[in-house]
């Protein structure tokens, strides 16, 4: 990277958000109500697509009339409020207070609906954020680049000068699409489906110490 790191660029949910299984048992319950059974992996593979997507690839696999994926995705954001337990990662509100003293401009790059967001997350830590992109702000989902791009856009910033920081191999396609060094965390999946990132952590606690990032001289560069 030739320009200067100045924004960094965080997926939520399995990043920021210790939610991922919330979101998979609310998801569990949509379907079930339909009379499916879904697995655990199959959505966290999908994770960082927009909602109504999930529930068409996931009602294709189970032959559940189109007519019913809105309704599934209703149903999910009902039972996730519902069962929600909202917690961050260890090291999560450490990280961005270090970030906000740096003066790096910060971003959340989500795929969920703002109104998740504005509901089970302390109005405060949103508060720190320069920019936060939500399904509601998007034409196209993950692994399109759109997110990343109207994310980085709306800092002020060239892709080059941005962090991603992702969990899924989905929301690593859209951050390497848009021209973004893409960090991936283990938090819900193996190594080898993250093998697209630039690196690859095995928790959010080890961005403090990879070297690359140099938060005692805002000048250092990758």
């Amino acid at each position: 990277m030739k320009n200067k790191v100045k924004g960094i660029l965080f997926d939520f949910d399995g990043v920021l958000a210790d939610s991922m299984n919330d979101n998979f048992l609310a998801w569990e319950k949509a379907f079930s109500d339909l009379g499916v059974k879904i697995q655990k992996e199959e959505y966290f593979i999908l994770e960082g697509r927009r909602l109504i997507e999930i529930a068409k690839i996931l009602g294709e696999k189970y032959q559940i009339n189109p007519e019913g994926y809105q309704k599934v995705v209703e149903l999910k954001n009902k039972y996730y409020l519902d069962l929600y337990s909202f917690k961050f990662y260890p090291g999560v509100k450490e990280f961005i207070y270090l970030l906000k003293r740096e003066n790096f401009l910060i971003s959340i790059v989500s795929a969920s609906p703002k109104e998740k967001l504005e509901k089970t997350v302390p109005k405060e830590f949103l508060k720190k954020f320069d920019v936060v992109i939500c399904e509601d702000d998007l034409e196209k989902g993950k692994p399109d680049p759109e997110p990343y791009l109207k994310a980085s856009k709306k800092l002020g910033l060239l892709p080059e000068e941005c962090i991603a920081i992702e969990n899924s191999p989905l929301g690593i396609e859209s951050a390497k699409r848009a021209g973004i060094y893409c960090i991936a965390i283990c938090s819900t999946l193996d190594k080898f489906l993250l093998r697209n990132a630039d690196v690859i952590i095995n928790d959010f606690k080890e961005l403090r110490n990879i070297d690359k990032l140099k938060f005692d001289n805002h000048s250092e560069t990758f």
